[in-house]
């Protein structure tokens, strides 16, 4: 019972747009770090950690969406897809939208290897990931 509502299509929607609204205030926002430290190279595991949880939470709610129902392998390339596409034009903004950021070749690799751990995280856990979607 928790597991259904847990993933009903509006829930899961929400989850996953408001993750997406806090990479792109994260990725534009012009951020203050505590103490003038500079992170330049050091963000490359945050980066790739914000995009591995992207892909997860878009890829549940294309899974687990009650219309339209989507394949694994189409939620996969769904996600993945949105996660990649998601992750260079965040970057691109930084160049054309901001003063104070600027874009980095290193960020879209990160975002890019986050999308794939998470593909290969999915790909792993698809039997139980497919058990729960047939409890519903």
């Amino acid at each position: 019972m928790v597991i259904k509502a847990l993933f009903k299509r509006r829930y899961l929607f929400i989850f996953a747009s408001l993750y997406t609204l806090l990479i792109t205030w994260l990725s534009l926002g012009k951020l203050i770090i505590p103490g003038g430290a500079n992170i330049q190279g050091s963000d490359k595991v945050g980066h790739l950690l914000v995009y591995l949880f992207f892909t997860i939470f878009w890829f549940l709610f294309f899974f687990y969406s009650e219309k339209k129902r989507k394949s694994f392998v189409q939620s996969i390339l769904l996600a993945s897809i949105l996660g990649v596409v998601y992750g260079m034009l965040m970057e691109i903004f930084q160049g054309v939208f901001t003063s104070y950021r600027t874009p980095d070749w290193n960020d879209i690799v990160a975002n890019a290897i986050g999308v794939i751990i998470a593909v290969v995280i999915l790909k792993l856990l698809k039997n139980k990931i497919v058990v729960l979607k047939h409890r519903e």
